[in-house]
Order: structure tokens, then sequence, then C-alpha cells
């Protein structure tokens, strides 16, 4: 027996401290309803759960900017269902004032309310605001973009001419190309347009038939016309001309002869040259649009030819921006009696660039003829008929760098996710007069011509509203209006679809809040039920142990009795 070390009791302490340690972690999970109430409760799940946690304020954030966006959306779109009640209130009045019933003192009051209507668009544009932010004045509209930063580089185009046709011992030569004359068309002139290169392609005819006969030549085949249709040539449609040295044919758009002495050689198989003098005009479609850089056009020497075949294609990107376009062509062409025809053609189909007829000849070497694009003109003549060694035509282009103007990008930026990157934009348009080209800084035409408009804060007038003081201003008002009324209709379109999407937006956020809720849940909340059992055990086990405890402080008690 022992008395210095109760080894009984101090494991029976041991045990009564940890009974004690386990109870109060239970009786602190059961007052806190958490399973970790501290990093050593479950390191890895607490580093797990703080994050979920973040991620869940973050989409209930997300949720709640959303909500905002709603409402923001919402006062802009009620500012611009008043707009819309302005402008069928003026197209109502610009209907009457378009009524010759009216007299000019009639049409004058028309006008004054008219006034005052445009005046008021103005102040919803500018007063119309969420937290103090306008949104109806242009402040948060989308970036525009005139013109493109692509630069093409320099290339060339090479073409070709055609060998002579010749008459062999067969009776037969063949033709390389027709009489079809190709144009380049171009889809707008203007100063917001864009250019591309189109294809001209001249197309290969049929096999014409020269045929001896006692009169001296019989010719039958086929030519294309620019539609693919064959024109069909025959004997009846030559003619032996005034001076009787050469048959003439000139129908459907062509034009060529055979001298009477070549059509003699049949016998021999010599060689028979047709001039192709004209042709029918062909149409190619390009993309096209406002020219903003330098083209040099030039022409080198190649094979002699009587009749001219070729294809200018360009696979360049588009060329766009703000500079002008100055070309610069020199000639050096074939025989003469080819002729070539550029037509540039509007949008609308109007002729706004065209071309003189390109006439080749050996006088035309080394003709240079410039061109500034301003959407006015066009010139390139050459008029020499002299007959010349046939050469080749090459076209290079050379492009200088175009540049750009792009407005700056003051779109709403709306955050409807709990990280970076996860937000949507809104960019409104200006809604006020001169947006709506309702009004103009520039008076006179379809507007007054003083100004009647304010911007609607002060009484400075500032525009002129249109003009209804006559039935022709009037009835072009209704028109000005009706765009005014879809552009106004397609700003509150853009809106409502941005706030229908903010609304499932709104609903996603939620769903997914929610269960991630559920997950950091699972990973922090304490199992009441399960905690309480634990309680109960550690509750049990730290009454038997404090019970214990007392028993074997009593042993070396037994010590004493053999002392005595």
């Amino acid at each position: 027996m022992i008395i210095n070390h109760n080894m009984a009791s101090i494991n029976t302490y041991r045990q009564l401290s940890a009974n004690n340690a386990n109870s109060a972690k239970s009786l602190e999970k059961l007052s806190s309803g958490l399973r970790i109430n501290r990093a050593g409760d479950d390191a890895a799940g607490l580093a797990i759960s703080e994050k979920m946690r973040g991620q869940i304020r973050g989409l209930d954030q997300a949720a709640r900017n959303s909500q905002d966006a709603i409402s923001l959306i919402q006062t802009a779109e009620g500012g611009l269902n008043e707009t819309h009640s302005i402008l069928q209130r003026m197209r109502e009045l610009a209907t009457q004032a378009a009524n010759d019933t009216n007299v000019d003192v009639d049409r004058g009051e028309i006008q004054k309310e008219i006034n005052q209507l445009t005046s008021e668009i103005n102040r919803i544009g500018n007063t119309t605001e969420f937290n103090k932010r306008k949104l109806l004045n242009g402040e948060v509209s989308e970036a525009s973009v005139v013109g493109s930063y692509t630069t093409a580089a320099t290339k060339a185009y090479t073409i070709d001419s055609a060998p002579k046709a010749t008459w062999t011992g067969t009776d037969k030569f063949g033709i390389t190309s027709d009489g079809t004359a190709s144009g380049v068309k171009f889809t707008g002139a203007d100063d917001a347009s864009k250019l591309a290169w189109a294809t001209l392609d001249a197309t290969k005819g049929n096999t014409l038939t020269i045929a001896k006969t006692a009169d001296g030549l019989k010719v039958t085949g086929a030519f294309q016309d620019a539609a693919g249709a064959k024109l069909n040539i025959t004997a009846e449609e030559m003619v032996l001309n005034a001076a009787g040295d050469a048959y003439v044919y000139n129908n459907h758009g062509i034009s060529f002869q055979v001298s009477k002495a070549d059509a003699d050689k049949a016998a021999t198989g010599s060689q028979v040259v047709l001039n192709l003098v004209n042709g029918e005009t062909g149409s190619y479609n390009a993309t096209s649009a406002n020219i903003k850089t330098k083209n040099d056009w030039t022409q080198n020497n190649g094979s002699a030819a009587s009749m001219t075949s070729f294809a200018i294609t360009n696979s360049q990107e588009k060329v766009e921006g703000l500079a002008q376009i100055k070309i610069t062509a020199t000639a050096d062409v074939s025989t003469a009696g080819s002729q070539l025809k550029i037509d540039f053609l509007a949008a609308d189909g109007t002729t706004v660039l065209r071309t003189d007829t390109v006439t080749t000849s050996a006088a035309m070497k080394n003709t240079t003829v410039n061109y500034e694009n301003n959407g006015v003109k066009f010139a390139l003549a050459f008029d020499n008929t002299a007959n010349a060694t046939g050469t080749n035509f090459s076209l290079t282009v050379k492009l200088d760098q175009a540049t750009t103007a792009v407005t700056e990008d003051k779109s709403l930026a709306f955050q409807v996710g709990a990280n970076e990157g996860q937000s949507m934009s809104l960019g409104i348009s200006d809604m006020r007069s001169v947006a709506l080209g309702i009004s103009s800084k520039t008076l006179g035409g379809n507007f007054t011509a003083a100004n009647t408009v304010t911007k609607g804060t002060d009484n400075v007038v500032e525009e002129g509203a249109l003009d209804v003081s006559d039935h022709k201003k009037a009835a072009k008002a209704v028109t000005i209006i009706n765009d005014a009324i879809e552009k106004v209709s397609g700003e509150r379109a853009k809106l409502g679809a941005t706030q229908n999407r903010l609304e499932h937006t709104i609903n996603n956020l939620s769903t997914s809040s929610e269960n991630l809720t559920a997950a950091e849940s699972r990973i922090r909340d304490v199992d009441m039920a399960k905690e309480m059992m634990n309680f109960q055990k550690n509750n049990i086990l730290q009454q038997a142990a404090q019970a214990m405890l007392a028993q074997a402080n009593q042993q070396p008690q037994g010590v004493l009795q053999l002392l005595r």
C-alpha cells in the first residue's frame, strides 16, 4: 500500500475532468445551436462554411441589387410612358394641322401646343432620375461606333487580256468572252457607309461558226447576255457596210465586224479578228460604305488582244473609318474597241458615282485620273480610238490607316451575381426632343424658323419645333413624329425585356441562396436531439466520476490501521 500517489484517485479525477469538458461543449452547442463555435470544433468545416456564408450573403445582396435595378427601370419606363402620350398628342395635332380647312391662325394655335409639348418632352428627359442619376438625357447611353479599327493591306489585282480569235481550217473560231460590260454597285454613298470591293467577271460566250458562202461569209452561233441568256447570231443579222469591205453585226447590245477580205480567206484558215465595240451592262452588288482610305489604281503592259476578258476580285476586309479615298489610275490596255463601263450606285438604285466609257488605246498609256471621294462624283475618261498592241490590266489598291470614332460607353452596370464578372448592363438612349428628331438646333426646313422649344427646366428657347404652318410641313411632321414614337417604343421594349430578365434573375438568385444555405447549415448547425443525447451521457459520467473520486480518496485511510 502507498500513500504518496493515489493512482485510483488520479485516474478518476482525469475522467471527471474529461466528462466536465465534454459536458461544457455540449452545453455550448445546445445553447448556441451551432456545431462549430470555434475553429477547433471543425477546422475544415469552418473554412468551407465561411466560404459558403460569404457566397450566400453575396447572392442575397445580388437579389436586392436586381430589385433596385427593376425600380430604376420602372422609373425610366414611367417617364417614357408619358413621352409616348405626348408624342401621340403631337401626332394628332400635326394631322389636324395638315388639313387645309385650318387657316394660318388655327395652325398658329396648334404650333403653340406643339412647342409646349416638345418642351415637356425635354423636361422629362432632363429631370427623370433615380437616386440622383439622370436616366433619359443620354448620360447612361450605350457606346456607338463609326467605322472600325481594321486596316487592309495593299493588294494588287491583274486582269489578263484574252487571245485573238482565230479562224482555222475547221471554219470555227472561239470567243473567250462575251460583250457584257460589268458594273459595281455600292450600297449607300453617305458618310456613314462602308466599302468592300466587288467582283467584276465577264462571262464566256459560246462558239461562233463561220462558213464560206458564195456571198462571202455566214456566221452562226450564240452569245450570252448579262443575265446568262443566249443571244443567237445568224447570217441574216449581219450586213455589208456602206464601203462594202466588212460584214457588220449590231444587235442585242453587241457590235463587231469581220472584214470581207478576212471572210474570203476561209479556205486557208487565216486569222479573223472580231473587235467588240460595246456590250450590255451587267450588275454586280457589293456591300459598301463611306470610303475612308486612299486607293491607287495602276495598269501594266501585257500581251496582244482584241477582246478583253477579265475579273476583278478584292477579298480584303471592309474598309471603314472617317478619312477620304483617293484613286489614281493609269491605263495601258488592249486594242481599241474593247470598252469598260463602271457605275457606282446608291442603295436606292440611283447613280451617285459614274465613270465614262473606257476605250482602250496605246495613247492611254500612263494616263492618270485622280478621284477624291466626297459622295458626289467620279471621273474616268479615255477617248483615244487608235489600235494598239494588247496589254494586261492590273489594279493596285493601297489602303491607308482608317480612323474610327467611338463614343464612350456609359451604360449602367447591375451586379446580379455574388462574384466578379456576374453583371449585366443597360444603356438608355437620349430621349429628349433633338435625339427623337422632333426638334432641331438648326432652324428652317421641317422646323420652325425661330427657336420655340426650351429644355424644360427654364424658359430659354434653344431649339426649333416641328413646323406645322402649312399642309406639306404638317404632313411631314406626322412622319417625323411616327419615327419618334417608334424610337420610344423600341426603348420601352428594351426596358421591359430587361425588367423581365431581372425578375428571372431574382428567382434564380433566391433558389441558389436557399440551396447554399441548406448546405452551410448541414456543416455548421448542431443536431439538437443528437447533442442532447451526448449531454445526458456526459452528465451521467460526470456524476459517476464524482462518486468514484470520493471512494478513491478513502482508500489510503487503510494505512492508518496498520500504524495502530
